[in-house]
Parts: C-alpha cells; structure tokens; sequence
C-alpha cells in the first residue's frame, strides 16, 4: 500500500529548521558565555512571576483607559464645534 502523503524536500527542510534553529541558538548562545535557555525565556516573557505579570497587564489597562477617556474628550469638543 502506497502512503497517501509524501513529504517534499521543501517540508524535510522546514522540520529540520523548526528543531535545529532552537538547539542552534542556545548553543551559540553558550559559546558567547550567556544563558542561552534564559535569554528565550525573557524573549517570551516566561521569567516573569503571575504577580509582575498582572501587575504589568493593569498598567496598560489604566493608560488604555486614560488615552480612551483623552480621545473621547476630543470628540466632544470636535462634534461641538
């Protein structure tokens, strides 16, 4: 029985990208002297603790308000005008 499927060199190339890059990142990064594992920790944000995280989140939501409540007023002046 034939596969119904058959993965191109192109697809071949793709997967072995999506596993090397990672393993070649973090090994660049320990031959630089760095911490290869914690530096695409803080890329992603995963060092962060839940409590600096939603701290962070109510911060945007406060100034998301303020340039609401900024823009909303200028449309009251504008609409009055």
């Amino acid at each position: 029985m034939k596969n119904k499927y058959k993965a191109t060199g192109f697809t071949r190339f793709l997967i072995f990208l999506i596993f090397f890059t990672p393993i070649a990142y973090i090994g660049a990064s320990y031959y630089n002297g760095e911490d290869g594992i914690a530096n695409i920790k803080k890329i992603l944000n995963l060092d962060q603790s839940k409590e600096d995280m939603i701290r962070s989140k109510q911060e945007q939501i406060k100034s998301y308000q303020l340039k609401i409540n900024e823009l909303e007023s200028e449309i009251k002046v504008l609409q009055e005008n």
